[in-house]
């Protein structure tokens, strides 16, 4: 008789996997001792009856202490029941008494993996491979125990060595995408995964997979695609609907990722992900008291999240509920120091909710805090403009342009400090650089022509008013300025 082949059970679907086989080995017709407990006992493993399975090898063992293929089972077996050193004296016995059976090295590699001794695991399905070269199960234990260790190219080569093999193992195309997915693969780990739908079209771990994985990629339609597929297959799958919801999100298809972060929030009442997602999703549309709301449920299931925190804050902002943003966005501070943007929105809060001194030192704060933010040292800028501290603010704003050269904010009004001061040359070259970036901006348009006119160039700043105009019909500072400007000439011409 020959004894069946066993496929491997796994400790995790992303961690090393288990292999625990047997290939065929005869049985001397001759010689049926132990025979009958033998059948017996895989009869009991085969359903699932691993103490009884284990009962009736040792008794076939009792009657044939010298047989490799008994030592193999029974070793499987009792590591299987977690009984790891047991069966490590097994398998060696059985290697001991049979030195070229693949199969015994395979399990042996096993027993040490869980162990985690790595090296003695390596060192056997090694062994175990160069008895047979064509053996799946020990190059994907191979490869996976490459990549528990992270040395990822060995395993992938060993995932595409155990492919070769058996192109069809869903298991080692799946394990393969995981570990790619771990290495930052993300392209190639997209074409393991697909490899593993097109063997398993109902698999909604893979397809759910594959939809993060196209939303890193920025292929939002094929994210869709995946998602909607796995929730398909299993529509009370949460991690489906909150990637759904993402993707959707990205789409600015705003309402439909509000009903699938819904759904995912019915669905798992301790999902954060859910209703911070919830929380995104309002704010784009600009309701922000619903948006406040789901903050507020996230803040429930996880209170120190600085992100939240700094969420809600700004939907309070939105609201005009600034002295509620800014209690939100110190709490975000204490909850992340780093948070950049929080120090920023803390200072734009005390500003509405005119706290002019304690915003000046809110910024400059921020601006010392991370020297490399334009937007902190622009805000300090502004704010100094807007309380007539001209000789504090173009230092801040010539600041911001040396790390942010195309802010046409701190351009147009750097301009507007030297146009005040006299310097002419200095206002235009920064009204210019304005237009450079942005040709229609109304502002920089409007301001070079009052900076022209000063210089004599009153063709030059009529027709800056006229562009100003044309860019935007109803502002007023242009509307006068060419009004007047245009007078004065008529007046000149009839003159």
């Amino acid at each position: 008789m020959s004894v069946k082949r066993m496929r491997r059970w796994g400790i995790s679907l992303i961690a090393v996997m288990i292999a625990a086989m047997v290939s065929q080995c005869a049985w001397a017709q001759e010689d049926e001792a132990g025979l009958e407990q033998f059948n017996a006992a895989v009869e009991h493993y085969e359903a699932g009856e691993l103490e009884q399975a284990r009962e009736g090898f040792l008794a076939a063992l009792e009657q044939r202490p010298d047989d490799p293929t008994v030592l193999v089972w029974l070793g499987s077996i009792s590591l299987q029941l977690g009984e790891t050193e047991e069966a490590i004296e097994q398998l060696e016995r059985a290697v001991e008494l049979d030195p070229e059976y693949a199969v015994s090295y395979n399990n042996l590699g096993n027993a040490h993996l869980a162990l985690n001794d790595l090296e003695a695991a390596e060192e056997s399905y090694l062994a175990a491979i160069e008895r047979d070269p064509n053996y799946f199960d020990a190059h994907f234990n191979l490869a996976n125990l490459h990549a528990r260790r992270e040395d990822y190219q060995q395993a992938f080569e060993a995932y595409e060595r155990a492919l070769e093999i058996t192109p069809q193992d869903f298991e080692a195309r799946v394990s393969f995408g995981h570990a790619l997915r771990k290495a930052a693969e993300t392209e190639r780990a997209i074409e393991q995964f697909e490899a593993a739908r097109q063997i398993n079209p109902q698999a909604s771990d893979v397809l759910t997979v594959l939809g993060t994985l196209y939303i890193q990629s920025g292929e939002i339609e094929q994210a869709t695609e995946a998602y909607q597929a796995a929730i398909e297959v299993d529509p009370e799958i949460v991690e489906a609907h909150v990637g759904l919801g993402l993707a959707l999100h990205n789409a600015e298809r705003y309402e439909e990722a509000i009903e699938h972060w819904q759904t995912a929030a019915e669905l798992d009442e301790s999902s954060f992900a859910a209703r911070y997602n919830l929380g995104l999703a309002y704010a784009a549309m600009n309701d922000y008291a619903a948006a406040a709301q789901a903050y507020e449920t996230a803040l429930a299931l996880k209170s120190d999240d600085a992100n939240t925190l700094n969420n809600l804050g700004w939907a309070l902002y939105e609201q005009n509920r600034a002295s509620e943003a800014a209690s939100r966005f110190r709490e975000a501070i204490a909850a992340n120091p780093d948070l950049q943007v929080a120090h920023l929105n803390l200072a734009l809060a005390l500003e509405k909710g005119g706290q002019t001194e304690e915003a000046l030192a809110q910024w400059q704060d921020a601006a010392t805090r991370f020297p490399e933010s334009a937007a902190a040292h622009c805000g300090l800028a502004n704010l100094h403009y807007a309380q007539g501290r001209y000789e504090e603010a173009l230092p801040a704003y010539l600041r911001t342009l040396e790390l942010q050269d195309d802010n046409l904010e701190a351009h147009n009004n750097a301009g507007l400090i030297y146009l005040n001061d006299g310097e002419l040359e200095q206002a235009v070259e920064h009204f210019e650089a304005a237009l450079e970036i942005d040709p229609s901006y109304v502002y920089a348009l409007n301001n070079i022509g009052v900076a022209l006119e000063k210089q004599g160039d009153l063709e030059g700043a009529l027709d800056n008013y006229r562009r100003a105009l044309e860019a935007q019909p109803d502002y007023e500072p242009a509307q006068k300025n060419h009004d007047r400007l245009e007078r004065r000439m008529d007046g000149a011409v009839t003159g």
